[in-house]
């Protein structure tokens, strides 16, 4: 895992929200796996704010949740932003080990898989998936990213996530709701999440992990 560069996808929600608020002006934003975590630095700097979710329910005592639509430009612009979330979150503390990681999603997949192909490691994909299980709209995007990479570079795992896209990408906004995740976030009021996810290369922010553990945006 050091010598590998790392994209860590998790469309719904959490890798989309992070390069939103990178896209809105935040300064950089860290990733916690757990709570706990999380309140240990919000009480270390109470100017941060505390973000995330837990199966997709706010958290007591957090400034926000898991929704692009919670970090509006004048709440996160310059500021610093903790975010821990049920998935996505646990899947980058999974990969902290590789000497490069970045953060994909529909949004910035193409971006994405430009910045980690300039990375002078073996590429890996992770998709968070949803409590250890597959997500379709994960292998959607990791085949959208696998779609910019040269395919000589192609593993049969990666051929399979392209496989899937290729054959939806002319409609990924409708596949991505049919997803199961996509589903119960419908179910739970959460449409406008659910489309804003599901648009393909609208953003050229890719969340960058530095030295230091925060990302930023790009570096």
């Amino acid at each position: 895992m050091s010598k590998r560069s790392v994209l860590v996808i998790d469309t719904l929600r959490a890798t989309t929200t992070l390069t939103t608020i990178l896209d809105r002006g935040a300064a950089k934003v860290l990733t916690c796996a757990s709570l706990d975590e999380a309140f240990h630095y919000k009480r270390q700097d109470p100017a941060l704010i505390l973000g995330g979710e837990r199966h997709n329910q706010p958290v007591p005592g957090f400034d926000a949740g898991n929704s692009p639509f919670d970090y509006p430009p004048d709440l996160v612009e310059g500021r610093s932003v903790i975010l821990t979330t049920t998935n996505g979150t646990q899947a980058v503390s999974r990969v902290q080990r590789a000497a490069w990681v970045g953060l994909a999603c529909l949004l910035n997949a193409a971006s994405a898989a430009r910045r980690q192909q300039m990375q002078n490691f073996d590429a890996l994909v992770v998709c968070a998936g949803t409590v250890g299980e597959v997500s379709w709209e994960d292998v959607l995007t990791a085949g959208a990213v696998i779609n910019e990479w040269p395919e000589r570079d192609w593993t049969d795992a990666a051929r399979l996530a392209w496989t899937a896209f290729a054959a939806n990408q002319t409609q990924i906004a409708q596949s991505v709701m049919q997803s199961r995740h996509a589903q119960h976030l419908l179910v739970s009021g959460m449409q406008r999440d659910v489309a804003y996810a599901a648009r393909m290369n609208q953003s050229s922010t890719v969340p960058v992990r530095g030295p230091d553990g925060w990302f930023y945006h790009n570096v």
